[in-house]
């Protein structure tokens, strides 16, 4: 990286010999004390350049991240390394949902400095373009570069879901749920006799002596299921105005349920997959364990959310049946909608995730009165618009639980625990023969 010469080496210079040839020119002596001292630090800075073997440049500088994948909250520091010796001085343009420190994005040091970026939200965060700034330690020679950003992946939050893992139709061969058809597995269904083809380690020595006969037991088949996660990300709807500014957004709320759920049900064992209306995420195929959850976790961290425009809706067309499906939707879309149709006439277990900020619709702040939103009277009405939009979609809310399919608001980690909890019961519930 080549430097040149600064704008107060170039005044130092000029003004020095001015100051000397003017001496000689008239005759006074005394001017050569004014610009003597001038001419004097540009030659020792022009000969410690030269003492340090910089007249060809200086190291480029270099930045690099500790950390490329944080989690919301989570902190990551940029190192930016130049030559000893050299003051650098970096500048990096604030961002949206992320603090820096120094809070300003701005920092100096001497060879090395470190800048740190803490995340509030999900996403990319774009560290750049830096713009650095190199000079010696006499400020005589300086030269400043533009470096490329940097892009930090910030994963959902790693809530724990507050659920139980039972499922209410398990479809698979082999996990940790119990089904209610008879095989192998370690609950016991029953004692009955011994039969042909039974295993003999099964045999019940206890009830064989008191009987007479030989007695064996049997167990319910222990299985897994398949977890389909189908995600609204058509629009992002923003909290209400006067919301605090932690408060989350529709995506927010969409993006942090869907990590739960699948952190939740591939610890247990099972298969998840998901499925993006809005296409933002883009689908990911069915699969089990920490692998699954880390491809999952990454396709989330790299969704954008910084345009702001409506997508268009994508359906999924086949699901098998049985499939626990858990929709996470803020239910303003006739297309997401549309598509819990779909899903419970192909036999799924559906589950939706209602997505919504609560602050939307609140009728609790329409007082009879204009409302102050940041000091200032607004003239719009946003709040009795978005009220009746949310009594419309109390029509759908309702439809949806008529037809069986349980309808709740996510509010952290227990949101689920209820539903699955009715879902399980209703399954297991004995049905009534129809004549």
């Amino acid at each position: 990286m080549r430097t040149g010469p600064s704008a107060a080496l170039v005044r130092a210079a000029v003004i020095g010999c001015a100051a000397v040839g003017l001496a000689v020119l008239v005759g006074r002596p005394v001017l050569i004390l004014a610009g003597l001292p001038l001419l004097a630090w540009a030659l020792v800075a022009l000969a410690r350049r030269l003492a340090r073997g910089e007249e060809h440049g200086v190291a480029a500088p270099h930045a690099r991240t500790t950390r490329r994948t944080i989690e919301e909250g989570g902190t990551a520091a940029v190192t930016l390394t130049t030559a000893p010796g050299v003051l650098t001085a970096a500048t990096i343009p604030m961002r949206a949902h992320a603090l820096f420190g120094p809070r300003h994005g701005s920092a100096a040091g001497d060879g090395s400095l470190r800048l740190r970026v803490t995340a509030q939200r999900w996403g990319r965060i774009r560290i750049g373009p830096m713009h650095v700034l190199v000079t010696d330690s006499l400020g005589a020679f300086r030269s400043q570069q533009q470096l490329p950003a940097l892009d930090i992946q910030v994963m959902p939050s790693s809530t724990v879901l507050d659920a139980p893992v039972e499922v209410p139709t398990p479809i698979g061969v082999s996990g940790v749920h119990l089904s209610r058809r008879r095989g192998d597995g370690t609950a016991l269904s029953e004692v009955r006799e011994f039969r042909p083809g039974d295993r003999l380690h099964r045999i019940n020595w206890r009830v064989t002596n008191r009987t007479g006969k030989l007695h064996t037991n049997a167990t319910f088949t222990e299985q897994d299921t398949e977890v389909l996660i189908v995600t609204d990300t058509i629009s992002d709807i923003s909290p209400a105005p006067w919301s605090s500014d932690e408060a989350p957004t529709s995506l927010d709320m969409t993006i942090r349920a869907t990590s739960a759920v699948a952190r939740h049900y591939l610890t247990a064992g099972d298969r998840v997959s998901l499925f993006d209306i809005g296409h933002l995420i883009g689908p990911v195929r069915a699969g089990t364990g920490p692998r699954q959850l880390r491809v999952l976790t990454d396709a989330l961290a790299r969704a954008g959310r910084q345009d702001g425009r409506t997508r268009t809706a994508r359906r999924l067309r086949t699901v098998r049946p049985g499939t626990l499906t858990v929709v996470c939707t803020p239910l303003l879309h006739a297309e997401a909608i549309g598509q819990i149709g779909v899903l419970v006439a192909h036999g799924a277990d559906v589950i939706v995730v209602d997505t919504l900020p609560p602050s939307i619709g609140d009728v609790s702040v329409l007082r009879g009165k204009a409302m102050r939103i940041d000091s200032k009277i607004s003239d719009r009405f946003w709040p009795e618009a978005w009220a009746l939009r949310r009594l419309l979609r109390e029509t759908t809310v309702r439809e949806l639980r008529e037809a069986g399919v349980p309808v709740t608001a996510w509010d952290g980690p227990s949101s689920l625990a209820p539903v699955l909890l009715s879902l399980s019961a209703a399954r297991s519930a004995p049905r009534m023969r129809r004549s």
